[in-house]
């Protein structure tokens, strides 16, 4: 879920640590170790439709769930949807930064292609002392 843009908001990140609203359920536990990657990829394809061979739901593990009823914490299977009194959200992931495909043009051609982390320097626009193309935006005139 992402919150609406404010006017003014130029996109970036949100200036205050947004509230963590997942339930306590096991996916989100730092304690919780997930079933094997094929066993859930093989159970939502059973799930959605996409095969007919019968698959139990995958279960991860996790040795510190306290029940209700119990004052000790003991190992079990659990399912990602389960919940115990021993909840310890995970940090959200860290945002990945660039990752982007650039295509530098100069003259009507293509000087260089590639991912945006490495760009060769002397094309970085900082060092190219580049002026506007318009006078429009500029500060200097009265």
């Amino acid at each position: 879920m992402t919150e609406p843009t404010r006017p003014g908001h130029n996109g970036g990140p949100p200036l205050e640590e947004p509230a963590d609203h997942r339930r306590p359920q096991c996916k989100h536990c730092i304690h919780w170790h997930a079933p094997p990657e094929n066993e859930q990829r093989a159970y939502e394809r059973f799930r959605i439709g996409l095969s007919c061979r019968r698959v139990k739901r995958p279960a991860g593990t996790c040795d510190r769930v306290l029940l209700e009823d119990r004052k000790t914490r003991v190992f079990s299977a659990t399912t990602a949807e389960f919940g115990c009194l021993n909840f310890e959200a995970k940090p959200p992931p860290a945002r990945t930064v660039g990752g982007g495909f650039v295509t530098i043009w100069r003259n009507g051609r293509i000087a260089w292609q590639g991912s945006e982390e490495k760009i060769p320097p002397r094309l970085l626009q900082e060092t190219l002392d580049l002026e506007p193309s318009d006078d429009r935006g500029r500060d200097d005139e009265p």
